[in-house]
């Protein structure tokens, strides 16, 4: 998002106060934002709001300009990354649609040349109305514009139903995915996170601290980057993603079944899951409180990664995890032969260094060419270079 341009139009809807949060997280990641406005928008949030939150004059008349020297809705339809209409309401949406346009959001949507993408926001009968699903279907045919369905929910007219704007994380998700360059092979990627849950009777179950996060981090840059990605998602927190194919997994044998169902049609394997070794033997009823001590019977889980080995095409690429407290390197190049992969991501487990459910982490990539220690850093941040080395890694063995 460093060094991208957008322009943010917001148009007269209550939604609009969601607008203020997105521009936050576009901030945040490094985006230089222009926000211009309906005169409507202003009756919602004041120029105020958005000049302290963007660092720039916010526009909401067509003769207004951040640049005297050029045309003000020719430079902020065509001289950005990306315009983002939220909210977007049925009036705007009809406005685009039809070619009008007599007002500064107006005049830079018919102006655009880069792409769009609208969020919509209404009440329930107006986003069901004909003339609006009409409206949609006549833009949604242009290959630059971009629609974020609407959620379901109490509305501000005091009904419930469809006409929600999008959350503000949802929408900054869409548009880092298309400000992210597209690689030129579309791989199908498989990715397993989270960690498994074995169950010692109805009630109690053994587990381990991790959340997926960075299983979660590679298979949205993934995405991002044009994949076809499916996530097998152990007992990772709500909510879960919405833009690729997920399957929620509970225990190892869920996990497994999942994993080899799938691992024959992926290009890409990644099992970054912490899956349970060992399974208590359930009890049928819950287990009462009374010895001192209770011995539990475990039998060893399936090595799911092994098992995919001979599913799996010669071509596609092998990324497993490794949590080591000791002989780190060691153990990772073991598991690395013992399962035929082609990258390790090794973590080194430590009282100083736990990334189990940590939000950054440490990582050492090794590979059968040698190892990269990589430096201390939040867990999307991982997810991305990791994602980007993959990429590189399944292409170099494609064309082997």
């Amino acid at each position: 998002m460093k060094g991208k341009h957008i322009t943010l139009a917001v148009t007269g809807a209550i939604a609009a106060y969601k607008a203020v949060f997105l521009l936050r997280l576009l901030r945040s990641a490094g985006a230089e934002v222009q926000v211009i406005g309906t005169a409507n928008s202003l009756r919602f949030v004041g120029r105020e709001t958005w000049e302290a939150l963007s660092g720039r004059p916010p526009l909401f008349d067509l003769w207004e300009t951040p640049d005297p020297s050029k045309i003000p809705h020719i430079m902020l339809a065509q001289e950005v990354d990306l315009v983002v209409v939220a909210p977007a309401t049925a009036n705007i949406l009809a406005k685009a649609a039809g070619g009008i346009a007599d007002d500064l959001v107006s005049t830079v949507l018919l102006a655009a040349t880069v792409p769009v993408l609208f969020a919509p926001s209404m009440n329930t009968a107006m986003y069901e109305s004909p003339a609006t699903r009409r409206n949609i279907a006549l833009l949604a045919e242009q290959e630059r514009i971009h629609f974020i369905d609407c959620a379901s929910g109490s509305l501000a007219c005091g009904s419930a139903g469809k006409g929600r704007m999008a959350e503000p994380e949802t929408i900054f998700g869409r548009i880092r995915y298309l400000l992210t360059p597209k690689r030129s092979e579309k791989l199908r990627w498989l990715i397993a996170a989270g960690a498994t849950r074995e169950y010692l009777d109805p009630i109690r179950f053994i587990t381990n601290g991790a959340n997926g996060a960075t299983g979660r981090a590679i298979a949205d840059a993934a995405w991002r980057q044009g994949a076809e990605v499916t996530l097998v998602a152990g007992n990772m927190p709500a909510p879960l993603p919405s833009d690729y194919a997920v399957r929620p997994v509970t225990s190892a044998a869920d996990m497994h079944a999942a994993v080899t169902g799938l691992a024959p049609l992926c290009d890409v394997l990644v099992m970054s899951a912490a899956v349970a070794d060992y399974a208590p033997v359930k009890s049928a009823s819950k287990l009462k409180k009374g010895d001192r001590t209770k011995e539990l019977s475990l039998e060893s889980t399936p090595d799911i990664l092994l098992e995919t080995l001979p599913l799996m095409e010669r071509r596609a690429l092998r990324v497993g995890f490794a949590a080591e407290t000791e002989n780190l390197l060691e153990n990772a190049r073991g598991k690395m032969e013992r399962k035929a992969l082609d990258l390790i991501v090794a973590n080194r487990v430590s009282a100083s260094h736990d990334p189990f459910g940590a939000p950054d982490n440490r990582v050492v990539l090794v590979t059968p060419g040698g190892n990269e220690e990589l430096p201390l850093m939040d867990k999307e941040t991982l997810g991305e270079l990791i994602a980007d080395r993959i990429y590189d890694l399944a292409l170099q063995k494609r064309s082997r």
